[in-house]
């Protein structure tokens, strides 16, 4: 690896399941050394149960977090992740200027917009990252979202920063779930690269406090992710989902341009018909909101629909708690959630052991 900096970054990578190529694209230059690789090769070294040797010095402070991360995802899943032994010569780290400022990794959704809105008066880039919940191949979709979050950056007073990498086809690859385990340091790998611009990024939190459970990202492990140079931050537990709703249905800039869909059906930026649509819809209804960019109702026969499970079930618990306290009462849609949660509870009662031996979240 090359000490230059440049727009792009790429590393070789031998894996018993073969070599693979990653690269990290920007619209800024990037840091070409070898640390902002270690959370996300290092994650997926342990799901191989395979050592990692670097070529090049890793950041001292990064290499000694390190043991403390792999021990959090072994303990989560015992299972699938085990320790590994990573070789690198370690680099003391270097100030990468006074003028870096804070990011916050931004997709578009609830839980980003709320990061990027609070901590406005912190935040100096929003950061959109092409080819995690979106496709690399995916061209139309990614410039739909690009551009709503362009849109957002503008009005905010940001700056963006798109970011366009591969690193899910890797973790896809040696079988890391991306959800429960990866993407947080798919997103660390990210913010290191952004080592000249940022010190600080933030990564909004999916879960309140009283919810926080093994997931990605996480407060115990997103700090164990830095470095000297950049600072891993997890950002937003004091708000449930609904509360974070609620505090963007007064927001212009988020109800223009908000994200939130994962199916993106026929290329729409918000198909209105998924789970979360649908559970968007319906806290935006029970805070008298309506974004513009989904269907400004939602029916029963919407929600009745609805195959809740595991974190769905626990946000449609939200959304049914608020929808009782919301101003104007709709029973009908009160009682189609109702049902929708009854059926997930009986479902996650079913597929609960196997989903945690799935998981690899039991040794048995």
């Amino acid at each position: 690896m090359e000490d230059a900096r440049s727009r792009t970054a790429k590393v070789g990578v031998t894996t018993p399941k073969g070599p693979f190529e990653l690269h990290v694209d920007a619209n800024v230059d990037v840091d070409k050394s070898a640390t902002p690789w270690l959370p996300a090769l290092s994650v997926v070294a342990m799901r191989l149960h395979s050592d990692l040797i670097f070529s090049d010095p890793v950041d001292a402070l990064a290499l000694s977090n390190l043991p403390h991360a792999q021990r959090i995802l072994r303990d989560w899943y015992p299972r699938r992740y085990s320790s590994v032994r990573v070789e690198a010569d370690e680099v003391a780290g270097s100030d990468a200027g006074s003028q870096r400022g804070v990011g916050c990794f931004f997709s578009g959704g609830v839980d980003s917009f709320h990061s990027a809105i609070a901590a406005s008066e912190r935040i100096t880039h929003l950061i959109f990252v092409h080819g995690f919940d979106i496709k690399l191949s995916d061209v139309e979709l990614a410039a739909k979202a690009e551009a709503g979050a362009r849109n957002a950056a503008v009005a905010l007073g940001k700056t963006l920063v798109v970011v366009r990498t591969n690193l899910r086809q890797l973790s896809d690859k040696a079988r890391c779930l991306w959800g429960t385990d990866y993407h947080g340091a798919a997103l660390a790998t990210v913010a290191h690269s952004l080592s000249d611009h940022i010190h600080t990024a933030l990564i909004p939190s999916s879960f309140q406090e009283a919810d926080l459970h093994p997931w990605g990202t996480h407060p115990d492990l997103d700090p164990l992710w830095s470095s000297s140079a950049v600072r891993l931050e997890h950002y937003g537990t004091s708000l449930t989902r609904t509360e974070k709703i609620a505090f963007l249905a007064r927001n212009d800039v988020a109800m223009d341009n908000l994200r939130v869909c994962w199916k993106n059906r026929d290329g729409k930026f918000n198909c209105g018909r998924c789970e979360k649509c649908v559970r968007t819809m319906v806290s935006l209804r029970a805070a008298d909101g309506a974004s513009r960019t989904l269907p400004h109702r939602v029916t029963p026969e919407a929600v009745n629909r609805l195959s809740l499970s595991g974190t769905g079930t626990l946000f449609a618990l939200e959304n049914l708690n608020a929808l009782r306290e919301a101003r104007v009462r709709d029973l009908e849609l009160e009682t189609a959630l109702e049902h929708a949660i009854r059926r997930g509870r009986t479902r996650d009662k079913v597929l609960g052991g196997i989903t945690r031996r799935w998981l690899g979240m039991t040794k048995g």
